[in-house]
């Protein structure tokens, strides 16, 4: 299977693309003002790289296909198409996809989409989205997965940037937690949901935190970013949207309780409304017919997951769930930790879970360590009183839960759960010691 997507007419623009995308990081990290920043800047982009053609591989090779090589093949046939009739190139990439439509577009010039992709909505926008990719790349598989991971390194660079500017830890670790935590490398660098999903989680954040801590002034490319983003996540997947906008909100309610925090009657008063707003918030959505429908959903996944022999990867069980708002509540704490911390090293002797058994050994260790290491209600307190920290806790708890909650199979639990990793490591390795005032923790060039 692997040959068909090897030619020479794969393998050079494959080739061609790295060497453009290589020549200009270069260029780029040669003008970066500090130049502590350049060889990070470097490093994260060509781990990207190599991490994306990895996975890749291991899907071509070990699994003779697989989602990854299916939103490839769907994306390759809509760029046949537009050579076919380029207005119903424009229409199939317009609209959901539907059967009694949709198949008469294709024929054997162009093809056909792969059915399972095609009856999905989300996974249909991601071959939707790859077409236009494939234009620029000649319709070659691994020079598209280098511009999806050059994007994803760029993305991740903004947020390492923004840490930097905090101080929140140093460059080395920042990096660490940050750039190079190895099963999100590898499961969001390549063509897949978790990559656009990744991507545009750190976006928003970036765009966010930038005018919110960084005090930039609100530019069109805030707002165009910012609904842009959030466009991808409602079509891929709506449940990341809350997941990310609530702890951006907490963020807030931080950064004005910091703001005020010389009057006590003021910042008692924000902390008591942002309080009540968070208790009504969450009262309202797990109330809302979105979670009802998830939870529905969840549960004859779950069911059909535990009884369907045809899937085979290794499975998980968080007890009895019940399709209701309720039973979601009550599930939410083992839901939570099993989304952060498995599986667990004797669960992921497989070539795809095998760094994230050995990764989730480590939060294990590091959360003991955060705990009764010393000092850990100063951590605490310094995780309460930093808006990005604070964007962290409540980011990797719903990310978490929803991860452990709707997954039950370990290999699609470790997709969902890997965005909120770097944030799960930042915590982490938070120390009291280096609290900074946010007034003061800005680089010369952004006061």
């Amino acid at each position: 299977m692997i040959s068909n997507y090897l030619t020479v007419l794969d393998i050079i623009p494959a080739l061609l693309w790295f060497i453009i995308l290589s020549v200009y990081v270069n260029t780029k990290a040669s003008k970066l003002e500090n130049k502590e920043l350049r060889p990070y800047f470097l490093r994260n982009f060509y781990i990207k790289i190599f991490y994306g053609i990895a996975f890749t591989l291991v899907y071509l090779i070990i699994y003779g296909g697989g989602d990854t090589i299916a939103y490839w093949d769907g994306a390759a046939v809509l760029n046949k198409l537009f050579f076919k009739s380029p207005s119903l190139y424009f229409e199939e990439i317009t609209s959901a996809p539907s059967f009694e439509t949709g198949w008469i577009h294709y024929d054997s010039e162009t093809g056909v989409p792969p059915d399972w992709i095609y009856r999905e909505s989300e996974g249909w926008f991601i071959s939707q989205i790859t077409s236009i990719l494939s234009f620029l790349t000649f319709r070659s598989l691994f020079a598209t997965v280098i511009i999806y991971s050059y994007f994803v390194s760029i993305a991740t660079w903004k947020i390492f940037e923004l840490v930097t500017k905090l101080n929140l830890h140093s460059l080395r670790v920042a990096a660490l937690c940050m750039l190079y935590v190895p099963s999100v490398g590898f499961w969001c660098s390549g063509i897949s949901k978790d990559t656009l999903i990744y991507i545009s989680i750190l976006y928003i954040l970036y765009y966010f935190l930038d005018i919110l801590i960084l005090k930039s002034k609100v530019k069109l490319r805030h707002v165009i970013g910012i609904l842009f983003f959030t466009f991808l996540m409602s079509q891929i997947r709506s449940f990341a949207l809350a997941a990310t906008f609530a702890p951006l909100l907490a963020a807030f309610g931080t950064r004005l309780t910091n703001k005020y925090s010389t009057n006590a009657l003021a910042k008692f008063s924000f902390r008591i409304l942002f309080i009540g707003v968070g208790a009504f918030g969450f009262l309202t959505f797990f109330s809302s017919s979105f979670v009802t429908e998830l939870a529905q959903e969840a549960s004859v996944i779950q069911s059909d997951f535990k009884n369907n022999e045809s899937y085979s990867g290794k499975k998980y069980d968080i007890g009895v769930v019940d399709g209701t708002p309720i039973g979601m509540i009550r599930s939410f704490p083992i839901s939570a930790f099993y989304g952060i911390y498995k599986p667990f090293i004797y669960e992921s002797f497989s070539p795809t879970l095998i760094l994230n058994g050995l990764e989730s050994s480590l939060l294990l260790l590091m959360t003991l360590n955060f705990f009764f290491g010393g000092n850990v209600f100063k951590k605490i307190k310094r995780i309460r009183s930093n808006e990005f920290l604070i964007f962290a806790f409540v980011f990797v708890i719903l990310i978490g839960f929803m991860a452990g909650y709707t997954s039950v199979l370990y290999g699609v639990l470790v997709r969902i759960r890997a965005p909120l990793l770097p944030f799960l490591f930042l915590i982490l390795t938070s120390k009291p010691e280096e609290i900074i005032k946010p007034e003061e923790n800005l680089l010369p060039e952004n006061k």
